[in-house]
């Protein structure tokens, strides 16, 4: 059995023990959550399509995570008016585990060999913070930091720069290209949870740099 929900103002194709990223939703991680605008639910001949919305029928999720998507870049540029303007933006999303699915006596629940895997990751995300929120830091930076033992904002806020660009020349030219100059502001802000000041701030950047 599926359901397709609208949340956000988009609609998703959901299945028990999926994972998918929506529109920011207010929610603490762990939290369980209900998704009750349900468009439509059932599988084959027994789908119901609702008038717009399916009365009784909901779908319940557990929150994994709390982040953002890549940034979006935008360059606007007016012929021989001298006009140039960058912009940049990075959405919001929550991450959710489908658990239930649920339309009168009819459900669908999530297997328990599912559901484990996603506990066990938010357990394990606890050991440290997600570096790579940090504007400029990829996936294999974020390794190259951790080996360091350099694994939470508030470490990588108090590492200088100069530090910052040994562990990169060590690492390769292709982590020496790499310019960390703004690293530690970034980790201040979200060592902080000045979340929105630290959005501001890597709008105004270009791959960690100053523009």
């Amino acid at each position: 059995m599926y359901a397709v929900i609208k949340t956000g103002g988009k609609q998703y194709r959901v299945v028990a023990g999926q994972k998918l990223k929506i529109e920011q939703i207010a929610a603490d991680i762990g939290q369980q959550i209900t998704l009750d605008e349900v468009l439509a639910v059932g599988s084959g001949e027994g789908l119901v399509v609702g008038t717009p919305l399916v009365s009784g029928a909901s779908v319940i999720a557990e929150v994994l995570s709390q982040g953002r998507h890549d940034k979006v870049r935008i360059f606007k540029m007016r012929r021989r008016k001298h006009y140039q303007k960058r912009q940049g933006h990075r959405q919001n999303y929550t991450e959710i585990l489908i658990s239930d699915i649920a339309h009168g006596t009819q459900s669908a629940k999530a297997s328990a060999a599912v559901a484990a895997p996603a506990k066990k990751a938010a357990k394990t995300k606890k050991t440290g913070d997600d570096l790579t929120i940090i504007e400029g830091i990829g996936p294999k930076i974020a390794e190259l930091f951790i080996a360091e033992g350099i694994t939470t904002f508030a470490q990588l806020a108090d590492t200088s720069v100069e530090r910052m660009t040994e562990i990169l020349h060590a690492a390769g030219s292709r982590f020496a290209m790499h310019k960390p100059d703004t690293w530690a502001q970034q980790s201040a802000l979200a060592r902080d949870g000045k979340m929105d000041e630290l959005k501001a701030l890597q709008d105004e950047l270009n791959a960690g740099k100053a523009e």
